[in-house]
């Protein structure tokens, strides 16, 4: 009798942890995905280099995020591409600069960093290297066309809980 009651609990546990596991998976991608959306909302609404002021374009898919820049100069085609894993951000800070606006900073591992850059017609892609021990910040500043504070903490939430996702689901 002993080992039948142990055997159903056994078979119970394991029906419920499956259960919570399928239920908790489709929450953790549509929270994602919600995420994702609202953040290239923002992003490429308040992104700006402030000299050129050329915005790129932000995608998020899952848990990678990527950024493209396409750009003419004087009759020559440059465009720029960078993505990372949300799972290898390291830190996600802000701060306001001397005009009121704030910047973004994302602070990502220089080897899980992929770059690909096209000039002309002649293009190629290549990964940062890290062997460059000493040297542990590898930040990525968005300078953010905003005073509001409220709106980049905000920023700031969605883009920690996306990467605090992504980091549950590596290990």
């Amino acid at each position: 009798m002993d080992r039948m009651k142990l055997l159903s609990q056994f078979v119970l546990a394991a029906a419920f942890t499956g259960l919570t596991f399928a239920i908790l998976q489709p929450a953790k991608a549509q929270t994602l995905t919600k995420n994702g959306q609202w953040l290239e909302k923002q992003l490429d609404q308040l992104v700006k280099d402030k000299k050129e002021n050329e915005a790129p374009k932000f995608t998020f898919k899952g848990c990678q995020m990527n950024m493209d820049l396409d750009t003419k100069d004087k009759e020559v085609f440059v465009g720029m591409h960078m993505g990372w894993l949300l799972s290898d951000v390291r830190k996600i800070t802000y701060k306001k600069e001397k005009d009121g606006q704030y910047t973004l900073l994302i602070d990502v591992p220089a080897d899980k960093v992929k770059m690909a850059m096209n000039v002309g017609g002649f293009g190629g892609s290549f990964n940062q290297d890290s062997k460059d021990k000493h040297n542990k910040d590898n930040t990525t500043s968005l300078n953010l066309s905003t005073t509001d504070e409220s709106l980049v903490k905000q920023i700031k939430q969605k883009l920690e809980e996306s990467v605090q996702l992504c980091q549950q689901g590596k290990h």
